[in-house]
């Protein structure tokens, strides 16, 4: 039995229901000593409390309470006896309350301590921010393999007497653990994800778990295959957080943000730093989206001063145990990475760690490669003593004094981001040649897989050297695309390519936006994302479908009017802050700069008609340069003899400008999870967005929901995501709504300056 242990909880005295995110509704301080890392969100201490009822049956079975993680340093107690804890935050973690469950009413107390800052380089989140439930005399979930797929046979793992497999409702094979062949079976690929049920049974009890039948190989001939087929990954880095809702995990959710990536060309994902949480798997699973699932940032140096590097000796095999279980019977899971620019591997001990590590994994599922991002750079860096966090004195356990101008030393991850910002290109090149040859070798060594971040510059060598190497671009920057996708597609040794990032996220702030100093406020966003935080793609996001050969079209993106005649200050992730509109009006004869992006020789620009200019195409990319006048701009794409090919064009909105809100579902489930996402839009009448507006936006909800987040992809600004006031950005913001648990009507009111509200209803049922 599963008991939902979501609801009736008290955190610090407020009722909250989760997932929650305790740092959300912090307030932001300029001396926060996490400063950039989380968006200047501090973090706290925490005490959730709740009560429950346990029947006299259940009084003698097992009882455990599953965590599915809490943000961090947890300590559980029941009936005032302390019956858990759990240091990692990213996690999950089971509780046995067996011999502390009384009959009746019971009280759970979790206290999470996240004062310890800074102790992550992005933004974390506080609490219990993914699900709880209580597991009573549950069935252990069986292991699941796939043995071959022509025919399909699959091994189950399981403490049961029956096992049964299902195609839906339909019974397809049945036995006892063991191998099991399965029928005309639907296979589950990336673009067919087919998924069965599998059910155990003893002593009257069961257990449901979902599976894929896929067979996983890998190796330097035939690069990697999912069932004999080979894959390349158009993958994107991601981070655990969901912007206006912070780290709290719901379906809806993910649900949105991964069919978001799969709709515009993404096709793998890596979980950029931490764990995958259960409801991203399941929805990776149902939506044919591969991952690459991460557990670690980093190992024994540590990045920021009270991070895991703290409990990494003690706590890795129980933290990468809880990874690798939670994802064996996924197969969306095809790679784990075991590290994420770990300057450690420069050294000998760290090529050691990096063996030990992969060979644990290997012990606890061998179905799978193993990799870990290594910065060839920092390695370098790290071999000549920069970018090493060393301290004086020994490290002690407790809050950082608060310090007006504070700055964290720049360690690792944080240094290598620094100096990319002052290099840019550069650094691509800068990890070729012996030294990075030098720097890499140790971890390669020791990984199934070598994860190179923004180190593609070493695929050719790499092939030629080491031909039995198997190489992926953990993590990648957008404008090394044509460069690095030529590889994965010449080379079977080059998996694929993991842009960072794919999805904006918190934290990290402004390290990869295009600034204006006409901005004010603290940094919040990253500004990395192909796709912003409110899901809307960017133009980069257009240059990498071009660049996959997903679009034939061209694609017109220009830069912002209305900040013309300010300099960005630019981060090097982001090649472009382009927008594709061609609607600014009150900016006339403003010189407009316009990016084409397009496969082909060269690009024809038009406006009303009358050719601008005809210039070559560079690397899937040409640009132009013309005063701003309305109308129509086309841009026609032309093959080596000036033959047309396709053409995109924009057209100019009108002057006549509404809020247009176009809610995703029309009801909710009164169940305290569900989510309705809104675009707010400020558009003319034919819904053509008008970018330039920025103004501030209020949204009152009546009824059977509550207001869960309302922000924009603003990187900069001081207003919170738990208020009903925000400022829209590029003439846009998101309001998401959190159904409550019981049905009726819910009624949302939008008010901005100088227009006519916008009033709309939904049921909730």
């Amino acid at each position: 039995m599963i008991v939902d242990m979501n609801f009736g909880w008290k955190c610090n005295g407020k009722e909250v229901t989760l997932p929650h995110d305790a740092m959300l509704e912090e307030r932001r301080e300029a001396d926060c000593r996490n400063g950039v890392n989380s968006g200047y969100f501090p973090g706290g201490k925490y005490t959730y409390e709740k009560s429950f009822e346990v029947s006299s049956e259940a009084i003698g079975k097992k009882l455990t309470l599953h965590f599915e993680a809490v943000y961090q340093n947890s300590k559980i107690y029941l009936n005032g006896k302390q019956v858990g804890a759990h240091k990692y935050g990213y996690t999950a973690f089971d509780v046995d309350i067996s011999d502390a469950v009384q009959t009746g009413e019971n009280h759970l107390r979790v206290e999470v301590d996240n004062t310890l800052e800074p102790n992550c380089r992005w933004y974390s989140g506080s609490g219990i921010f993914r699900p709880v439930t209580l597991l009573i005399d549950e069935l252990d979930a069986p292991k699941i393999v796939t043995k071959s797929y022509d025919p399909a046979v699959i091994e189950v793992t399981a403490d049961a007497e029956i096992v049964e497999i299902y195609d839906g409702e339909k019974l397809v094979a049945s036995g006892v653990p063991g191998e099991l062949t399965v029928p005309d079976a639907k296979l589950w690929t990336g673009s067919t994800p087919n998924l069965y049920t599998c059910i155990i049974r003893k002593g009257g009890k069961e257990h449901r778990t979902n599976f894929g039948i896929r067979l996983l190989t890998w190796d330097a001939k035939n690069g990697l295959c999912v069932n004999g087929e080979r894959i390349l990954l158009r993958g994107g880095c991601i981070h655990h957080d969901h912007g206006v809702l912070g780290a709290c995990d719901f379906y809806d959710a993910e649900y949105r943000r991964i069919s978001i990536l799969k709709e515009n060309g993404f096709n793998a994902i890596r979980m950029a730093h931490n764990p995958a949480s259960q409801l991203t798997l399941d929805i990776c699973d149902k939506l044919g989206m591969y991952v690459m699932n991460e557990a670690f940032d980093g190992w024994y140096i540590p990045k920021t001063y009270h991070d895991y590097a703290r409990w990494f000796d003690d706590e890795w095999r129980n933290d990468i145990t809880a990874m690798v279980n939670a994802s064996y019977n996924h197969p969306c899971v095809i790679m784990y990475s075991h590290g994420n620019e770990v300057s450690e591997t420069a050294t000998q001990k760290g090529a050691e760690t990096a063996r030990m590590l992969t060979d644990f994994i290997h012990g606890l599922d061998d179905t799978r490669p193993v990799t870990a991002g290594v910065n060839v750079l920092l390695n370098v860096y790290a071999n000549m003593g920069f970018g090493v966090y060393r301290e004086k004195g020994e490290y002690k356990p407790e809050p950082l004094p608060r310090k007006k101008g504070y700055r964290e030393k720049k360690t690792g991850s944080a240094f290598f981001n620094a100096v990319a910002n002052k290099l840019g290109g550069l650094m691509f090149f800068m990890a070729s040649g012996k030294k990075g040859d030098k720097a890499s070798k140790g971890a390669a060594d020791g990984l199934d897989v070598l994860g190179l971040n923004y180190a593609a510059s070493r695929y050719d060598e790499d092939v030629k050297n080491y031909p039995d190497r198997l190489m992926v671009g953990s993590e990648t920057m957008v404008a090394d695309l044509p460069y690095n996708w030529e590889r994965v597609k010449k080379y079977p040794q080059v998996l694929g390519d993991f842009v960072w990032s794919a999805w904006d996220y918190l934290g990290e702030a402004c390290i990869g936006d295009w600034t204006y100093h006409s901005y004010k406020g603290l940094p919040l966003l990253a500004g990395q994302g192909m796709i912003d935080m409110t899901g809307k793609p960017l133009a980069s996001m257009y240059f990498m479908q071009i660049v996959w050969g997903l679009r034939r079209e061209p694609f017109i993106g220009v830069r912002p009017l209305n900040h013309a005649h300010e300099k960005p200050s630019t981060g090097a992730w982001q090649f472009t802050n382009a927008i594709d509109s061609w609607t600014w009006h009150g900016y006339e004869g403003t010189k407009a700069v316009v990016e084409v992006y397009a496969d082909a020789a060269s690009v024809r620009l038009e406006l009303n008609g009358k050719e601008v200019s005809t210039k070559p195409i560079k690397k899937y990319k040409t640009m132009f340069k013309l005063p701003y006048a309305p109308g129509e701009l086309t841009a026609v794409a032309l093959d080596a003899n000036g033959k047309e090919l396709s053409r995109h064009s924009l057209q100019t909105g009108g002057k006549e400008i509404k809020l247009t809100v176009t809610p995703d579902k029309q009801v909710l489930t009164a169940d305290g999870q569900s989510l309705c996402y809104i675009p707010i839009e400020f558009t003319d009448e034919s819904g053509e967005l008008i970018p330039y507006i920025e103004q501030s936006v209020s949204v009152r909800v009546e009824g059977a929901a509550k207001l869960q987040g309302l922000g924009s992809a603003l990187c900069k600004t001081d207003e919170r995501y738990v208020d009903n006031t925000f400022h829209s950005y590029r003439g846009r913001l998101l309001a998401v709504l959190r159904a409550e648990t019981e049905p009726g009507m819910v009624k949302i009111t939008i008010n901005t300056k100088n227009m006519k509200p916008v009033e709309i209803e939904w049921e909730v049922r």
